[in-house]
């Protein structure tokens, strides 16, 4: 049966958006690096996206995920008291309060890690995680950046990113980009990002209470995920947010303050949604077309897609949907028969492709409904 090939194009306007790095009268740049992409690994914008500069806390990322691993393979519970011993009192920077031989809920230092920024509970948590051993859970860590493709792009030497001086280790680094795909990493557990969109929470039975480091939680949609600071890192945030349906990861490497940092992180995904849309091209529950039929009750059959499918895009892009179908049905024709393709392009590009089905049974003609029909 000959096939016909239908496009359809649809068409949806923007502004044009180019970047460039506010420069200080020292001629030092306002950051170092950014990145922002959606939760599909798409990247939008970026600036210096390749380059290593120290993580500082947003290290606690990885730890927080390695941590996660564990207790999901049964190696660890939540419930788990962890014992405080002098390795990890030694741990300055923020803190949470803590004596020598003090039990410690793992949930609760999660949280203390990820909403507070906690060293001595980042600590806390590789020793119980690396069971006992510091050195072993810094391996996982750098043994999961290799399992997603991390390798190039992350390296850690701690569980908390503290400048060299205080750990007299090398500096955790890692690129603005690397960071953005392990925020991506991140939204694979739920149980993290419950806990990293908190302002405040309280622990150790409540007498403890946390403040988040992000100051831009629920601000553009904001709901994550982690900041970070020392002297050589600058001010660093990776943040997660959810505005009109697109889902969006934010990376500011480098600010030479918190308030210019977090500014960066604003303007990126205020332009970025000025500029960008999640437009939904296909419903499962929408025909694409129809086909004429022959030998049925009714002249023509509506065929559907298998799947649904958004994407984010520019709000005037080209948008096309091409199908590839029978020119002609014939009666009958059961439920979920396949009688076609199509492909979905963006400006030109393939981004989608799928079956077209019948949804319905469609039954043929009896022959007393033709004698009916003749007289």
């Amino acid at each position: 049966m000959k096939k016909l090939v239908v496009i359809l194009m649809l068409t949806v306007s923007t502004l044009s958006f180019t970047s460039k790095a506010k420069v200080v009268k020292d001629n030092t740049p306002d950051y170092r690096a950014y990145v922002l992409g959606d939760d599909k690994g798409h990247i939008f914008y970026q600036e210096n996206a390749t380059q290593k500069y120290p993580l500082a806390s947003v290290t606690k990322v990885m730890t927080i995920l390695v941590t996660l691993d564990e207790i999901r393979k049964g190696n660890i519970s939540l419930n788990d008291e962890v014992i405080i011993d002098w390795e990890i009192l030694s741990v300055g920077g923020s803190l949470i309060p803590m004596e020598s031989g003090e039990k410690i809920l793992v949930s609760d230092l999660l949280k203390s890690a990820a909403i507070k920024s906690a060293n001595n509970a980042a600590y806390a948590l590789a020793k119980h995680s690396g069971k006992g051993s510091i050195t072993k859970f810094v391996e996982m860590m750098n043994e999961k950046a290799k399992k997603i493709g991390l390798e190039n792009d992350l390296e850690f030497y701690t569980p908390a990113g503290l400048p060299d001086h205080m750990t007299k280790k090398k500096l955790d680094m890692g690129t603005a980009k690397g960071i953005y795909i392990l925020s991506l990493e991140a939204l694979k557990y739920p149980e993290y990002i419950a806990i990293a969109r908190q302002k405040t929470a309280e622990i150790k039975n409540g007498t403890y209470k946390l403040k988040s480091t992000i100051h831009l939680l629920d601000k553009e949609g904001i709901y994550g995920l982690k900041t970070g600071y020392h002297t050589k890192s600058r001010f660093n945030i990776a943040v997660l947010s959810n505005k009109d349906n697109a889902n969006i990861s934010t990376v500011v490497l480098g600010g030479k303050s918190t308030k210019i940092r977090d500014d960066k992180v604003l303007t990126l995904n205020q332009v970025f949604h000025e500029n960008y849309k999640n437009k939904k091209i296909i419903k499962i529950d929408t025909p694409i077309l129809s086909i004429p039929l022959s030998k049925g009750y009714i002249p023509e059959v509506k065929i559907y897609p298998t799947k649904n499918f958004s994407k984010i895009i520019r709000k005037n892009a080209d948008v096309s949907i091409i199908t590839e179908r029978d020119k002609i049905l014939i009666a009958p024709i059961k439920k979920g028969t396949e009688v076609g393709s199509y492909k979905v392009l963006v400006n030109g590009e393939k981004v989608f492709e799928d079956k077209l089905i019948v949804k319905k049974d469609v039954e043929k003609k009896g022959i007393l409904n033709r004698i009916i029909e003749f007289f």
